[in-house]
């Protein structure tokens, strides 16, 4: 390590070299302008950090000291680089050791001053977390991409996903224990869907443990091989994408204005697991009733899932239980195109008056109406039997919500009616980052990007890199977490 001397010295030759290349009076081009002058703020800031260290190395440390239930010493010095987002420089400090008596083994090291920097494993936190945020948007490889370019080195793919891990790893942990917000409003909203992401198969998952041969066949022979022995089409439920589902869940509240309207959304935050519907009910009850399930109005809103409902009851029996507006139009539509040509004046005209007979509360006249429509069309003839299947399937379906059809008094108090919030969080959090083309994740690495995801989409990473600030360093692990397969159940 050098000097506090030597290393201030080498600050003042990378300022004084970018106060010289700034005055030189040569014609340059912005693009050249920009890129040098950014190249010597880098320069600098390594320069920074290596002075930064010197000084820290300098400060008085005591050789003897006690960590994790042992005693320790200050031994020998140890030399690693270290990552900044400023580059690479390199690092010495001593080294602890603790010796077992009488054992001739050599003792376990630990690095003292490293956890005092908070250092994660010879990177910097604000390279691991910018790094994670990172990921959090875009593919790995894009991600190092970006970072390479911004700051003109980049971190090893298995680092990128180490970072991922480590990261990703007390994201959740994060998440529960945020407190609720201060400023929420009068009524709590909440709002529970899925959506897939694709995994990788346990077949594919040993098919990419083989060690890769280089290929001994042409072109010419792979396609006649492939022509001679085509691939069977793939059956409902076989399906390549091999999908397992996201349980996501949004929960913001709506706060009464001075006109006396109810405003929104308010503190919206996204929770989401791969887990099971269950598990998301579990961590979802503790959400509510920290932003006050069970002392404020709440509103419960879904789709037609019958195991959703199920586990509402079993959660919030208390919420006020809404079917998802737009999902049941879906339907109307359905019905409707059973006894309307597609496309009609007809159909538009017949779902616009059930959308009205609806928000009016005439959920009877809608049931009579599908009933009479069903009734009218004979049970033989050419199509008719798929008509009468796809009406009887609406009418079951509007039958068994109808008690969760609320939409006349929330559209009287000014609540949602729709689920398009969670829709929104399947999109944004699910779809746009892990339902990538060509996208095949292992289940531990999908689940801490999921939390990651969470946290990006609810506006609270610059939280979140304050809560891994006040905490202990982030561990990294030596290498990344082994992928999880996971492999869809075919259908029966």
């Amino acid at each position: 390590m050098p000097s506090i001397e030597s290393a201030h010295a080498d600050v003042q030759s990378a300022v004084a070299e970018a106060v010289q290349w700034a005055n030189a009076g040569e014609a340059r081009t912005l693009w050249e302008y920009e890129t040098r002058a950014w190249a010597l703020m880098l320069a600098l800031g390594r320069a920074l950090v290596v002075l930064f260290l010197a000084r820290q190395m300098s400060r008085p440390r005591a050789v003897r000291y006690e960590y994790a239930g042992g005693r320790w010493e200050l031994a020998e010095s140890r030399t690693t680089t270290l990552a900044t987002r400023f580059g690479r420089v390199n690092f010495t400090r001593r080294v602890g050791r603790r010796r077992t008596r009488g054992s001739s083994r050599r003792a376990k090291a630990d690095l003292p001053i490293d956890r005092d920097l908070g250092l994660c494993g010879g990177f910097s936190p604000r390279v691991v977390m910018g790094i994670a945020r990172l990921c959090a948007q875009m593919s790995f490889a894009n991600a190092r991409a970006t970072w390479l370019d911004i700051y003109e080195w980049a971190p090893a793919p298995r680092a990128v996903m180490r970072m991922v891990d480590a990261a990703g790893g007390v994201a959740r942990q994060f998440i529960e224990e945020l407190p609720a917000p201060e400023d929420d409003g009068e009524v709590l909203v909440l709002q529970v869907d899925a959506g897939g992401a694709p995994m990788v198969s346990h077949a594919e998952f040993e098919r990419r443990r083989k060690p890769k041969r280089k290929g001994q066949r042409s072109r010419e022979d792979r396609r006649e091989e492939r022509a001679a022995n085509p691939k069977p089409r793939r059956t409902k439920g076989k399906k390549s994408k091999n999908a397992k589902q996201a349980f996501t869940a949004v929960l913001y509240t709506l706060r009464r204005g001075a006109d006396g309207q109810l405003d929104g959304p308010v503190n919206k935050r996204v929770i989401s697991t791969f887990e099971s519907h269950e598990a998301l009910f579990i961590w979802l009850d503790r959400e509510a009733r920290k932003r006050g399930y069970g002392e404020k109005r709440t509103l419960f809103l879904a789709d037609g899932s019958e195991h959703i409902w199920r586990l509402q009851q079993r959660f919030f029996p208390a919420a006020e239980a809404c079917l998802d507006w737009f999902h049941l139009a879906e339907y109307l539509w359905k019905a409707g195109r059973s006894f309307h040509r597609e496309g009609s004046a007809a159909l538009r005209g017949w779902v616009k008056q059930q959308k009205q007979r609806l928000r009016e509360a005439k959920i009877d006249a809608v049931l009579d109406e599908l009933r009479e429509r069903l009734a009218a069309i004979p049970r033989t003839g050419p199509g008719n039997k798929g008509r009468r299947e796809r009406l009887a399937q609406v009418l079951g379906y509007i039958e068994n919500h109808r008690t969760r059809m609320p939409y006349a008094k929330f559209i009287a108090d000014g609540l949602d009616i729709g689920s398009g919030a969670v829709e929104g969080a399947i999109r944004n959090v699910v779809r746009v980052r892990l339902d990538g083309p060509g996208a095949r994740w292992g289940l531990k690495r999908a689940e801490h990007v999921l939390h990651l995801r969470c946290i990006l989409v609810s506006r609270l990473w610059d939280r979140f890199s304050e809560h891994i600030e006040m905490r202990d360093a982030l561990a990294l692990a030596p290498e990344p977490e082994p992928a999880e397969p996971h492999t869809v159940r075919s259908a029966a």
